[in-house]
């Protein structure tokens, strides 16, 4: 900004490699926006968490993430500061990767696939977007397991702390009776133990499907 600060867009996760991605910053420079911070300080990059909204004559008050999205050129980012306008970022996303927009255009560009845990454990190093079927749910030592294959330590599998299910409980995400659920989850993957996937709030998680598929759950 003109200020010498820097606004993170809240909710989003730039993807700098995507088609069009440079255009798109270009075209920011100098440009007149508002920035309505959501945070009260800087995160631990000394960013500033905000809603950016750029006026022009064909599309007053646009907002940057939601533009972002919608152009494939960014990922939702589930941020607790983003949770009032989830539901339109992530239509604005699931927009782009319809009509195979910036970082969907190409073959095969959509979630990774679950049960492929090598490309998860090749994916590039941020935000990763997995979508599968749970297989089992496990328990163990204060956390619970969303296995996507029968092995835990070379498939992919989505921890959750037990300290954070009351958060899952209250937007009504039935974590213990996901065994034979489609999901899309996003986040970090840890490669240390195969492709593991701490999810820390709801908002990372999507359903897919309406009914659970006739597989049993481990507990």
């Amino acid at each position: 900004m003109g200020d010498g600060r820097v606004a993170a867009l809240a909710g989003v996760a730039a993807v700098a490699s995507a088609p069009g991605y440079r255009a798109f910053a270009d075209a920011l420079a100098g440009a007149n926006v508002r920035v309505a911070a959501l945070e009260a300080k800087p995160d631990r990059w000394g960013r500033l968490v905000a809603w950016v909204r750029r006026d022009s004559s064909d599309a007053p008050g646009e907002s940057l993430a939601e533009r972002a999205l919608a152009a494939g050129l960014a990922l939702y980012r589930p941020d607790a500061s983003a949770k009032p306008c989830r539901d339109r970022l992530l239509a604005a996303e699931q927009a782009a990767r319809a009509a195979r927009r910036g970082l969907w255009s190409e073959a095969g560009s959509g979630p990774l696939d679950a049960v492929d845990a090598k490309a998860i454990l090749a994916a590039e190093k941020g935000l990763v977007v997995v979508e599968g079927r749970v297989l089992t749910i496990g328990e163990q030592r204060g956390r619970l397991y969303l296995n996507f294959g029968p092995r835990r330590t070379t498939d992919f599998t989505i921890v959750i702390s037990k300290r954070k299910l009351a958060l899952f409980e209250a937007a009504r995400v039935p974590l213990r009776q996901l065994a034979g659920r489609r999901l899309r989850a996003r986040g970090l993957v840890d490669r240390g133990f195969g492709p593991v996937m701490e999810i820390v709030s709801p908002d990372a998680l999507e359903l897919l499907d309406s009914a659970p598929a006739s597989v049993e759950a481990n507990r």
